[in-house]
């Protein structure tokens, strides 16, 4: 039995699971369509905090109706379970568009951001901050248009804040400085995390990495953004800049609001534009975050001798293991620096294995020995059995460089395919398997003893061949189809054993009937003489087409 929400939403499969929530397909019984049902897990409909940030995310995302934001259609409770009812999005996020093809042209790039800037716009123009803004939450029809969704711990500008947690809520891949800070959540820290995001369309990767989440989060806060043109020099300085601005970690560089970025986005392709030059940021003293770090790492020591210790903001904390781990990286330098294996007088390192990282991982890692990747001379082949992005060779390897050297790196753009045999299926089912897999695809039909419909040759890529499954591929599939002829007026009359040799020639199966004369009308009589067609079937006029069990019968009389 079909279990249903709200005693009209039949579910019909569950598409998503969420520390939160969990999101079904299902079927407005009413409205005859499919929708994307997010249901709150039971155990926490009685969690205030949790009920609260739920119902919080239906509120933000009702007042909002933009082509760019998912629509939400219902909220409700059904028993104890809360309910809301959105938009249901057929297509894959940005994140797997990402995976699946790397880096974006920069053309299509600034369209996608376009969209997204627009959408972020019209939530700020309505006081609601996204703050979890990341290419897990944009959605890609299949005609190209995007939707941001998972408005789940968005906030208003005039919402009190439920939990302290919520200042830091957001992935932290994408996270601004000042949320790390301990900052409070606002139009800015929405335009940093899109800032990101189009950094990662433009190189097919983040910008930051780290093994842990405090890792990242202090590259956010200490380091400068790569830049975007040393893994693509085609890409303008003009879009270069947007990202720059975006991601400015001193928030009077950074982009005030979406409508100015949007403004960029809409003229950094233009000519007038064409010889922009890179724009220089501030860098920001940390100086204040760092004693701040020098305070909870007093505090902590002080909390032995104190039997009511004071409670210390989350910001704080985040601080205190930062600077942790700050000094074991600092202890493991200066132990390696001892041991000569770094530093002293050698102008040697030792290359070492970065085969199947990403570029921007391997980037990262040789850069702690003086190393890097040559971003101008990167190869890119398909192969066999290595994910896209992932570097298969380098050179030089397992030998000594100089330090400042350029390694130069064979990446793969994607795994081949390998061409399926479609000779002997359907031909409608051979063109929508096909048609799934982005083929271009011509038919042609063939007479065949084989059934009708049936695919008898392919030809562009042969079966077993490998191929590209990223970019469009051509072929070609001829199908059996029986011969079909039009009747036509006036075959009545004519001599049969003529017209037999006539529809025989054009593939036709004739079968000759004699009749009895006395079955013939006085009309008929007089008007068809011995040996010529009296009758036909199928009638003349009539289409027919020639199947294996058929045949056309001519009727004829004898003297």
């Amino acid at each position: 039995m079909s279990e249903y929400i709200g005693k009209r939403y039949m579910i019909i499969k569950n598409i998503g699971k969420g520390g939160m929530a969990d999101v079904y397909l299902a079927m407005d019984t009413i409205l005859k369509r499919e929708v994307a049902i997010k249901v709150l897990k039971g155990e926490l409909s009685s969690d205030a905090v949790a009920l609260e940030r739920f119902r919080r995310e239906a509120r933000a995302a009702t007042c909002l109706s933009h082509p760019n934001i998912v629509d939400v259609y219902d909220v409700g409770q059904d028993g104890n379970r809360h309910y809301i009812v959105m938009e249901y999005i057929k297509g894959y996020t940005l994140k797997q568009l990402i995976q699946k093809r790397g880096a974006l042209p920069y053309k299509e790039a600034v369209w996608l951001m376009k969209q997204l800037t627009s959408a972020l716009m019209e939530a700020h123009r309505n006081g609601i901050i996204h703050r979890d803004i990341k290419s897990q939450n944009v959605l890609i029809k299949a005609d190209g248009t995007i939707k941001i969704a998972d408005f789940g711990i968005a906030l208003a500008h005039d919402a009190m804040q439920i939990t302290s947690k919520d200042a830091i809520l957001g992935s932290v891949h994408y996270l601004a400085p000042e949320l790390t800070k301990g900052g409070q959540a606002n139009m800015q820290s929405d335009i940093y995390s899109l800032g990101i995001v189009f950094f990662e369309m433009l190189t097919g990767d983040l910008p930051f990495k780290g093994d842990q989440a405090i890792q990242i989060a202090l590259k956010h806060v200490k380091d400068d953004i790569p830049s975007v043109r040393d893994y693509n020099p085609k890409i303008p300085q003009a879009v270069e800049n947007i990202v720059l601005k975006a991601t400015a970690k001193d928030l009077t560089e950074r982009y005030a609001n979406a409508a100015l970025m949007l403004q960029d986005l809409n003229n950094c392709l233009s000519s007038e534009h064409a010889n922009d030059k890179k724009i220089n940021l501030r860098h920001v003293d940390d100086s204040e975050f760092l004693s701040k770090a020098k305070v909870a790492i007093s505090g902590e020591a002080k909390k032995e001798h104190n039997d009511a210790p004071k409670k210390i903001s989350r910001a704080i904390s985040v601080t205190y293991v930062a600077i942790g781990a700050i000094a074991c990286i600092l202890l493991i330098t200066v132990i390696l620096f001892l041991s000569g294996l770094i530093g002293g007088n050698s102008k040697k390192v030792m290359v070492p294995d970065i085969s199947n990282m990403s570029v921007i991982e391997a980037n990262d890692y040789l850069s702690d020995y003086g190393i890097a990747i040559d971003l101008n001379d990167i190869e890119r082949v398909m192969t066999d059995n290595v994910e896209e992005g992932k570097i298969i060779d380098y050179s030089p390897k397992d030998t000594e460089v100089e330090r400042g050297s350029k390694i130069h790196v064979t990446v793969s753009s994607g795994m081949y395919a390998t061409m399926k045999n479609y000779v002997g299926l359907n031909v409608d089912a051979a063109y929508d398997e096909l048609q799934d897999l982005n083929f271009a695809i011509t038919v042609k039909s063939v007479e065949s003893d084989l059934p009708s419909g049936t695919v008898v040759n392919q030809e562009g890529i042969a079966a077993g061949e490998k191929y590209d499954p990223y970019i469009v591929n051509s072929i070609t599939l001829t199908y059996s189809a029986y011969p079909s002829i039009i009747l036509e007026y006036g075959i009545k009359g004519q001599d049969v054993n003529a017209v037999k040799a006539n529809l025989e020639a054009q593939g036709m199966k004739v079968e000759l009937i004699e009749v009895d004369q006395n079955s013939l009308s006085a009309s008929e009589l007089e008007k068809y003489a011995p040996n010529t067609v009296v009758r036909i079937d199928p009638v003349e006029g009539s289409s027919y087409t020639q199947e294996a069990d058929r045949s056309i019968k001519l009727y004829y009389y004898i003297q």
